[in-house]
């Protein structure tokens, strides 16, 4: 409505392109949605959910520590490969039960996973960021990989901070 009626730049012609366009836009992320909502829901019904529990507490010992760096290792991996809401649908409810078992504040692990999943918008092979900015400066993937080094390695930083410092993600929230 705004670009035919007030900006002028789309014309009524090109409406139903775009409505189609939109349609299979939304109809791809809903199809991810559904299936990693379907996947969570069988390993909560198979109690896969409590054996990948138990099996981090005896491999961490109930170490907080070595959880939230597993936990940053697999998100991280999963990142590279798999868009935000998917990997959010899968692996929130296999690890937010053992944090909360391990006294994490569950705002302090979202943000741990949040953050890693937005370094994975910007990593390759599949950061969905790094396609968007080729398209826009249209430039090769392999040429902004490379420039985006130095900020992947930053995030990374910022990621062991708000890991392991829960001060920092958890200012703003009263006590």
């Amino acid at each position: 409505v705004v670009g035919i009626f007030i900006y002028k730049t789309v014309k009524r012609k090109e409406l139903y392109a775009i409505m189609v366009d939109s349609a299979s836009t939304t109809a791809t992320v809903m199809f991810i949605t559904a299936a990693a909502s379907l996947f969570a829901y069988i390993l909560t019904r198979a109690r896969i959910d409590a054996a990948i529990s138990t099996g981090l507490n005896d491999i961490t010992g109930g170490n907080f520590i070595i959880f939230l760096l597993i936990v940053n290792v697999v998100l991280l991996l999963a990142g590279c490969f798999l868009d935000s809401t998917s990997a959010l649908f899968i692996f929130t409810p296999l690890f937010a039960p053992v944090a909360e078992a391990m006294g994490i504040n569950m705002i302090h692990f979202g943000t741990i996973m949040i953050v890693n999943l937005a370094i994975g918008l910007i990593t390759p092979p599949v950061g969905v960021n790094l396609y968007v900015a080729c398209g826009i400066a249209d430039i090769h993937l392999k040429t902004i990989s490379r420039a985006v080094m130095p900020l992947i390695i930053s995030s990374l930083a910022v990621l062991l901070l708000v890991t392991y410092i829960p001060a920092l993600s958890m200012w703003l929230v009263p006590n």
